[in-house]
């Protein structure tokens, strides 16, 4: 567990400043992880204020500029937020990576994905019996280690928290060493009309465009995984998945996916009526891998669908590699009209749980609709502050990266990238 952890979301950055003053001298000895958000209401010097204060609490830190937390009241997305977490330094170690990833991906990839083609070379080709840790550790051979992770205990080591720029690859195949530990990522918030820099990393007393800084933990404590993705509507039945290639679905239950998918959205009622007209940009459409619970089944990973053409029958995902042959998938619908209000789930939850104490790191994907919702500046309430104790809530519109650990497997990364989504580690007290 942290050693202290809170979010605070307001009005006037001064009263952010205000209320981290109060902290005491005894955690600034300790490694510190933050996030800070600002809206286009916030004024360069108050951010930089802000940020100054933050980075004077402790000696070691690290932390990135996000995006404004989604909220069902349109103000609070105007307000600017600050994350902070410190943890035991005997149980956490922070880096700096310079590891580089991979060029983005050109949409569908039609053209790379025949069987008469070379396999590209930093990809590993998938299979359902694939050990995707070893895997991509070929993938990125000879990456190693940021130094300072250079000489940590795989085994000791649980949890690993990063912020990273939109090329994490090389990152994420170089922590697949640790195969027993879970790690969350938050690919930081666009911001070159905020800082002049593409992404705003910092560590220590340095700032960053690009690459990744983070924190190993090994906590007394094991924490639990959770991820959420409301506002879903599920269009198809669950199927199997029979062919894959890359990062195409070629076939599920044996038959057409872009077919099936056509259908499911000419029967929905969000989508019936436009049909005709083509799909809506509006309409963000997902494939989930499905795992049982109890008597039914849960969403596991998710997957953006980029694009499908029925005459070729393949749907392309936002992904490397496909859910392998096998795997059993459902499509949904994200409807336009979903607003996520994740400040006010997140507050509902901690009266839920009441008196049991637990803390919550949680990173959640936004997008550049809900950032650029211009909201009044005023709280209709009166309401200028809130201050989340015990927990640590940071967004961003570039979404964020998945590997859970279960008994003691790590998945194969994955990105999370749908509005509102949530995934996080919770320890109990």
């Amino acid at each position: 567990m942290a050693l202290y952890m809170s979010t605070i979301v307001s009005r006037k950055p001064a009263d952010i400043v205000s209320h981290i003053s109060k902290l005491g001298s005894a955690l600034s000895s300790h490694p510190m992880l933050y996030t800070i958000s600002a809206s286009h209401l916030t004024e360069s010097s108050d951010l930089s204020n802000l940020v100054s204060s933050v980075k004077a609490l402790s000696s070691t830190s690290v932390g990135c500029l996000s995006a404004a937390i989604p909220s069902a009241r349109p103000s609070w997305q105007q307000y600017s937020a600050l994350s902070l977490a410190f943890f035991d330094s005997t149980h956490a170690t922070l880096f700096r990576s310079t590891i580089p990833g991979r060029k983005a991906a050109k949409v569908g990839r039609w053209h790379a994905m025949h069987k008469n083609e070379q396999q590209d070379p930093e990809t590993p080709q998938h299979r359902e019996d694939l050990n995707w840790e070893a895997a991509l550790s070929k993938a990125y051979e000879g990456k190693s280690l940021p130094p300072a992770l250079e000489d940590l205990s795989v085994d000791r080591t649980d949890s690993i928290l990063y912020f990273s720029d939109n090329a994490h690859e090389g990152l994420t195949s170089s922590l697949s060493k640790f195969s027993s530990a879970t790690k969350l990522g938050l690919i930081g918030s666009s911001t070159p009309f905020v800082t002049g820099r593409p992404y705003t990393l910092f560590h220590n007393d340095s700032i960053h465009s690009n690459g990744a800084v983070g924190i190993c933990l090994s906590s007394p404590i094991l924490p639990q995984t959770y991820a959420t993705f409301p506002g879903l509507e599920p269009i198809t039945r669950p199927m199997i998945v029979t062919s894959t290639e890359g990062n195409l679905v070629n076939a599920l239950d044996n038959a057409n996916p872009s077919g099936l998918l056509l259908r499911a959205i000419q029967n929905h009622p969000i989508t019936a009526s436009r049909s005709e007209q083509g799909i809506s940009s509006e309409v963000r459409l997902y494939m989930a891998t499905l795992k049982q619970n109890g008597g039914g089944h849960e969403l596991d990973q998710l997957f953006y669908i980029m694009s499908g053409d029925p005459s070729r029958g393949s749907i392309a995902l936002d992904t490397d590699a496909a859910p392998a042959e096998g795997s059993l998938v459902q499509m949904f619908l994200l409807p336009p009209s979903a607003s996520p209000d994740v400040l006010g789930e997140v507050q509902r939850q901690r009266e839920v749980d009441g008196s049991r104490r637990t803390q919550n790191v949680t990173f959640v994907s936004t997008s550049l609709d809900d950032a650029d919702i211009l909201g009044s500046s005023d709280s209709a309430d009166g309401e200028d502050t809130m201050v989340l104790e015990d927990v640590f809530l940071a967004a961003s519109e570039n979404g964020c990266i998945v590997s859970r650990s279960t008994e003691g497997n790590s998945e194969r990364p994955w990105k999370c990238g749908v509005p509102g989504g949530m995934v996080g580690l919770q320890w109990a007290a």
